[in-house]
């Protein structure tokens, strides 16, 4: 597949709208029951120890850069998540043979999410790839009626080596949600398909892999571009 990293029109705003109304948890208000957010020591096992910068996780120098385009709050997600973004963590990032950088690109009618903007404020401590593992795992612990404050808060605090406090605080910053709005833009500008997509970019090109590509398909396209 050639490389699509140029600027292109605006997505369908009625596209995104539909999906998100099939695919995307919502924002909810606050709710009585007990949530059970589990996970932490898997989290920890899967990205403990490897070099984390912002949105990128790996090595700064590594010869493969990956970017990955998900949505924290959408169950597909999650589930494309555990079986083939996790994997790649394990064999190609934790070996030093590639980065992944992390993009929040809403698949929902919301331009930004809170889910995105929970990750962008983790991310402020070198966190956000634990706290979006968390926020996945733990999809199911949701409101029935959307994603509220009390489950953003229970994520962060079951969010390996976490400082909480420090978290509510980039969480309310404007600048958690700018930095979700420019990952979103650049969605937009590379007119990304309401799906998952990854780009590969090695020695010998680049390849944006859209429709939530298979573990077999980005490994094909490092093979070719490394």
């Amino acid at each position: 597949m050639r490389s699509r990293w140029v600027p292109l029109t605006i997505l369908s705003v009625a596209t995104l709208g539909l999906l998100g109304a099939l695919i995307s948890l919502s924002v909810g208000e606050h709710r009585e029951e007990q949530l059970t957010i589990s996970g932490t020591g898997d989290v920890q096992e899967l990205i403990g120890g490897i070099p984390q910068l912002g949105a990128r996780l790996g090595e700064e120098d590594a010869p493969i850069s990956l970017t990955l385009f998900t949505d924290a709050q959408c169950p597909h997600c999650a589930a494309y998540q555990l079986a083939v973004v996790d994997p790649l963590i394990e064999e190609r990032v934790r070996t030093g043979e590639a980065s992944i950088a992390l993009r929040n690109f809403s698949l929902g009618a919301k331009e930004v999410t809170f889910g995105g903007i929970g990750v962008e404020a983790a991310a402020a401590q070198d966190h956000g790839w634990q706290y979006l593992e968390m926020f996945m795992r733990n999809q199911d612990e949701a409101p029935t009626e959307g994603v509220t404050p009390e489950f953003l808060n229970e994520v962060a605090a079951s969010t390996p080596r976490l400082d909480v406090t420090a978290w509510e605080q980039a969480n309310a910053d404007p600048a958690s949600e700018a930095a979700a709005k420019e990952d979103a833009d650049l969605a937009v500008q590379l007119q990304l398909t309401a799906d998952i997509a990854v780009n590969v970019q090695g020695p010998n090109g680049s390849e944006l892999l859209e429709d939530a590509p298979s573990r077999e398909t980005i490994d094909a396209a490092i093979a070719r571009v490394g």
